[in-house]
């Protein structure tokens, strides 16, 4: 039956190594040190950058055509001067602004040609 070593260094080997491995656990990572991410980490960082960047076009693919579509029914208003064209430039001047809050339009133009 094989022994143990009972000599001490070995108890010392054995109380340092749980030792350091338990001084591990409550270090703070030092300033200097920089961390590396793993491969799955920076995988989901760009994968929600681009999500990100997807989203913005969509929103400003959606303001531009809106905007077209108001200024095409503006056109035809222009020539017409028909009520509920009006109504429904009205209608896109108020989502053109939910868009993009600088959006600024008059809505007082008149009926009149």
């Amino acid at each position: 039956m094989a022994e143990l070593p009972s000599t001490w260094w070995f108890g010392l080997f054995v109380w340092c190594a749980a030792s350091v491995e338990d001084r591990a656990m409550f270090q703070r990572p030092a300033p200097h040190v920089k961390v590396v991410p793993s491969a799955l980490e920076v995988s989901e960082a760009r994968f929600k950058r681009f999500l990100k960047e997807m989203e913005a076009y969509e929103r400003h693919l959606t303001y531009e055509r809106t905007m077209d579509a108001f200024l095409d029914l503006y056109s035809s208003w222009k020539k017409t001067h028909n009520t509920p064209i009006k109504l429904r430039l009205v209608m896109l001047a108020f989502e053109l602004h939910r868009l993009n809050s600088e959006f600024a339009c008059d809505l007082s133009f008149p009926d009149e040609r």
